[in-house]
Formats: C-alpha cells, sequence, structure tokens
C-alpha cells in the first residue's frame, strides 16, 4: 500500500483522475529522488522497490519506464536502473521550454480572438481567472491546490489557441519530465501575498488577451511564468534538497 506524504486536498481531487499503481509508485520513488533518500548514481532495484511500496513487481516495472520518461532514471540494459542527477540548471531549462510554448500559445489566442474565433475558448480562460480569484481570498488556500489552477489556467491558454501540436508538446513536457515530481512539493504561492500577485499578472495576460493584442499578450504571459520560475528556482536554491544539484 502506498501512503501520499502529503495530505489529501480535495480542490486536486475533483479534477485529477485517480492515479494508477505504476504512477503511484513513480510519484513515491519520484519524490525520494528529488529528496535525496536515493542518491544520483544509485541503482533502483525492482524488487527493492516493490517491497518498500507494497506492490508486485509488473506495477514496478511499469513505474520505472515511467520515471525513464520523466528523465529521473536511467535505465540501462543487462545493468538496470540507475538515477540521474537533478539540477537547478536542468529544472530551469524546463521552465524557459513551457513559458516560451505558452507565451507563443497566448498570442495565438489573442489572435483568434481579435479576429472573432475564440468566444468558448475567452469564456473559459475568465473562468479558470475567477477560479483563481476565489482561492486567492480563502486563507486556508494550499499552496499545491493554487499551482495546480495555475497550471489550468495556462492549459486554457493552450487550449485556445487551436494549434494542436503545441498542445502535443505541452502535454509531452508535462508526462515525460521531472515536471510532475518537482511541484508534488510547493515551490510558488506559498502566501497570501505570492498568489495575489499571481492573480494580477494572469488578469493583465488576460485583458491582453481579450483585447486580440498578440505581442503584449506574449509579452505579458512570458513576464509572469518567468517570474514564477525565479521564484521556483529561488525557492529551491534556498532549501535545496539534496537530490537537486
Amino acid at each position: 500500500m502506498i501512503h501520499s506524504d502529503s495530505p489529501e486536498r480535495p480542490f486536486q481531487n475533483q479534477f485529477v483522475r485517480p492515479l494508477t499503481t505504476a504512477e503511484q509508485v513513480a510519484d513515491h520513488c519520484g519524490l525520494m529522488i528529488v529528496d535525496g533518500r536515493i542518491a544520483a548514481g544509485e541503482r533502483v532495484g525492482e524488487e527493492r522497490l516493490a517491497e518498500m511500496c507494497g506492490v508486485s513487481r509488473g506495477p514496478v516495472r511499469e513505474a520505472l519506464r515511467i520515471l525513464e520518461k520523466r528523465r529521473l532514471i536511467e535505465i540501462i540494459p543487462r545493468r538496470g536502473a540507475f538515477v540521474r542527477a537533478v539540477s537547478l540548471d536542468s529544472i530551469a531549462d524546463l521552465f524557459n521550454v513551457r513559458n516560451a510554448l505558452a507565451a507563443m500559445a497566448a498570442g495565438s489566442m489573442a489572435t483568434l480572438v481579435a479576429a472573432g474565433q475564440a468566444a468558448k475558448e475567452l469564456d473559459r480562460l475568465q473562468r479558470r481567472t475567477d477560479e483563481i480569484r476565489e482561492m486567492t481570498q480563502d486563507p486556508a488556500c494550499h499552496p499545491l491546490d493554487f499551482s495546480f489552477q495555475m497550471t489550468r489556467y495556462v492549459f486554457a491558454v493552450i487550449l485556445g489557441s487551436g494549434n494542436l501540436l503545441l498542445l502535443d508538446m505541452w502535454g509531452e513536457l508535462n508526462e515525460n519530465t521531472f515536471w510532475t515530481t518537482i511541484w508534488k512539493v510547493p515551490q510558488d504561492g506559498r502566501t497570501m501575498e505570492e498568489r495575489k500577485l499571481r492573480l494580477a499578472q494572469m488578469e493583465k495576460v488576460l485583458a491582453q488577451i481579450r483585447d486580440g493584442d498578440a505581442t503584449q499578450a506574449e509579452i505579458r504571459m512570458r513576464q509572469s511564468l518567468d517570474d514564477i520560475r525565479d521564484r521556483v528556482l529561488t525557492n529551491l536554491k534556498s532549501s535545496r534538497p539534496s537530490g537537486i544539484r
């Protein structure tokens, strides 16, 4: 039986499908890698991991494949799975790619809005903004729930861009990088002030998209997400888990 390292949050559970056993094992093992409980270069044995998580070796094998896609381990034929080092530079690189894609999407969505082709998508983005506002006003809001809602906002922009290739690339980055593991621990939106700042930034992005100003929408989105990148890197640097170099 795998137990989460953090309490359940009802908000997240409303929107995220239940994890498979393999995904739970991958998340559990990924957190141990990032925390340094499994060191870079260390071999991750199937039997050890199965015993640790209380599952059979079948889900463990699948979990290792998931971790390999997330670039947290390397599977070497006839030798096994070994932990890869995660650096602040690699985290920054991941942010930069994601932020560039999201900024491009904001510009594309604004262009569609200007052409009168994205009314439904604009309404969806407004709802995401309203939901962020509600969470900003809730002092009991959990940082992970807030970060999840911010992700939903950006995803609404990606959808609103009408670019299917961009949507596929975004999904690949989410599923096949260590992104999902890094965000298991709160890195942004920890305080009410920080959440208010994020709300103000997303409201400005929405305003530029609503105005159909592609250039400013792209600039605003990139600036806002780069600000989040810098906050996350600062937090990780100051409390750097031993698994991140």
